[in-house]
């Protein structure tokens, strides 16, 4: 059951996992409009030297996409819901392979929309996400196209999150991205913390409890996390109270 109560933090044992969109960040109407809240940065920053470098974001944007935001800050990172990995900020990102079949949902995710469609694609290439942020009544539609892109094709599924259909690699989640990190230093031996508040980030709760820790929940709706934040805001609440903790 998800509590309310403020979740335990502690930089000494725990590592900590971050999703990004409408965790650490609030949503825009479109990705790239996101804005950094006041010190966003630094508290990042800080977190990271707090927890000895076991703080990694774990994302659906892609690993390049994250670090033009956040530049010149470059922590560990899981992109594209682990698809893309970076196991320090120094390190090159490695790849996953993207299923053939990926071509084959892209071109029907084009067939099915029209010029000035309402529904915005971003091409990720290893996924594809259908935006209805701006056209809330398009939420059916944007369903019932991904649906019928990834129909006959097993190594794709589609997932709905807030306001978008995305459409991705199965065997591809954050659940992986966790126990992967988890194996390596500084993550190795800590209790993972996995922070987020989309469907998406599920398999990450669920992860995270399975190797000892748990999950926090951003918002409202049903969750594995055994702890509840109730907006960015919260979360950022949250993060300084540790960042400024002495060492």
């Amino acid at each position: 059951m998800t509590q309310d109560a403020q979740p335990p933090l502690d930089p000494a044992r725990h590592a900590l996992f971050l999703d990004f969109d409408g965790t650490f960040v609030d949503f825009a109407p479109e990705p790239d409009a996101i804005a950094l809240r006041p010190g966003a940065r630094e508290r990042l920053d800080a977190l990271a030297r707090r927890f000895g470098g076991a703080l990694a974001l774990v994302t659906g944007r892609r690993i390049a996409n994250l670090d033009g935001h956040l530049a010149p800050l470059r922590l560990p990172t899981a992109g594209l819901h682990g698809q893309e990995s970076r196991f320090t900020g120094d390190d090159a990102v490695s790849f996953r392979p993207t299923s053939p079949q990926m071509d084959e949902a892209r071109g029907r995710v084009g067939d099915a929309l029209g010029p000035g469609d309402p529904i915005a694609l971003e091409d990720k290439g290893g996924a594809l996400v259908l935006h209805f942020r701006k056209a809330p009544e398009e939420a059916e539609r944007a369903r019932a196209i991904g649906r019928a892109a990834v129909a006959g094709l097993d190594d794709l599924h589609a997932q709905s999150g807030h306001a978008i259909v995305e459409i991705r690699q199965r065997g591809i989640g954050k659940a992986d991205a966790v126990r992967l990190f988890a194996e390596r230093p500084p993550f190795a031996g800590r209790v993972p913390v996995f922070v987020g508040d989309d469907t998406t980030d599920e398999d990450g709760f669920r992860a995270a409890a399975e190797l000892g820790g748990f999950g926090v929940k951003v918002g409202q709706g049903e969750s594995a996390a055994r702890y509840r934040l109730a907006d960015v805001s919260a979360v950022h609440d949250w993060l300084e109270r540790t960042a400024r903790q002495e060492p």
